[in-house]
């Protein structure tokens, strides 16, 4: 659960992306110096963009369990049967003590998971995983 700083944090963002967006709809100006600004406050926005993206991602529910093999041969959470991981599906997974995100990848026999962060692993039953889920 995202801590109420960043919460905080995540709305002053989402208010100066509007501003930043407002600012880019008028004209840049013929200076130098503004048409440089109006750049540098596009890029900002771009990368501001991102991160809402991240934050707002962060700021999900959690729906944790461990990883089971079900009848079709698909994995999913032992917390959540209804829930089934196919190729593409965002997930997170405990290794070595340590959170990583990733996605659920097959290699045409078995399932993978495919570490943004770090080396890819095998998904195998008890594995503590997690998905991250609307709130409501």
């Amino acid at each position: 659960m995202l801590d109420k700083k960043y919460i905080g944090f995540l709305k002053e963002l989402k208010s100066l992306k509007s501003s930043a967006a407002n600012l880019l709809k008028s004209d840049s100006g013929e200076e130098f110096e503004d048409r440089k600004c109006h750049e540098i406050i596009g890029y900002i926005k771009e990368e501001m963009e991102n991160a809402l993206s991240e934050m707002e991602l962060l700021s999900k529910a959690i729906l944790e369990g461990k990883l089971v093999l079900n009848s079709q041969g698909r994995f999913n959470l032992d917390t959540a049967q209804e829930l089934y991981f196919t190729c593409g599906s965002p997930i997170e997974i405990l290794i070595d003590g340590e959170w990583y995100r990733g996605r659920v990848e097959s290699d045409g026999s078995d399932y993978y998971f495919y570490n943004y962060e770090s080396e890819n692993q095998p998904l195998e039953e008890g594995m503590k995983a997690r998905i991250r889920v609307d709130r409501g």
